[in-house]
């Protein structure tokens, strides 16, 4: 059984020739980042520090999965991403509409898109990588939302996902939402994620969970 602090190999292969953190960055259970200490009411999402641990972006078709305000879709789109914004929520996604019109940003940067409760809203192959937002406990029928993701993302089938630490923070949802990242890894493993990691460092309050699918290598004849 692949516990996700376990994977951080992964992470230096995902982030070798990019600005960001590295293995030695990471954090392990019950230790205290100085960020979490220090961090301003209005930057505790600290955005910049999500998407720099994501690696490599820049020109890479990223899906924002329940983009809500648009926050990430935007700090995305800074970073040299092209995004899709989906959200199942229509006030969300007229209001992200509005922003964008405003911000004067062409298709070919964002698409923004409706979608509905459990589709996870991608066509086949469409996307580079997906980066979640959304407390993992509330995303109804897991197994059938994760496959639906994983069937948008093209090989190796690359998401992150951030969510809260499961004891008390300044910040988040009921304790009755949060889900430990070892429950987490485990469940994704049954799904068929066979690479799954996490990191702490930057990221108060929560954790970044990251997962692909490892591609077989065809044996030389």
């Amino acid at each position: 059984m692949k516990h996700p602090f376990l994977s951080l190999l992964f992470v230096g292969g995902l982030l070798a020739g990019c600005t960001g953190t590295g293995p030695n960055d990471n954090m392990l259970p019950g230790k205290t980042d100085s960020t979490q200490a220090h961090v301003k009411d209005n930057d505790w999402r600290t955005g910049d520090s999500v998407v720099a641990q994501m690696g490599c972006i820049g020109g890479k078709l990223v899906s924002d999965m329940f983009a809500g305000d648009g926050y990430y879709t935007w700090k995305l789109l800074d970073a040299g991403a092209r995004v899709i914004a989906i959200d199942d929520n229509p006030a969300n996604i007229a209001a992200l509409e509005a922003r964008k019109k405003q911000s004067g940003i062409g298709d070919d940067r964002l698409i923004i898109r409706a979608t509905t409760p459990g589709n996870p809203g991608l066509l086949p192959n469409e996307v580079d990588m997906a980066l979640i937002t959304r407390e993992y406990s509330t995303l109804g029928d897991r197994g059938s939302w994760f496959k639906q993701l994983r069937a948008g993302i093209k090989p190796p089938s690359t998401f992150y996902m951030v969510n809260f630490l499961a004891g008390e923070t300044r910040y988040g949802p009921p304790l009755n939402q949060r889900m430990d990242y070892y429950k987490v890894s485990d469940e994704l493993n049954e799904f068929g994620f066979t690479d799954v990691g996490v990191k702490y460092k930057g990221i108060p309050y929560r954790y970044l969970l990251f997962a692909s699918v490892v591609q077989e290598v065809p044996e030389d004849h």
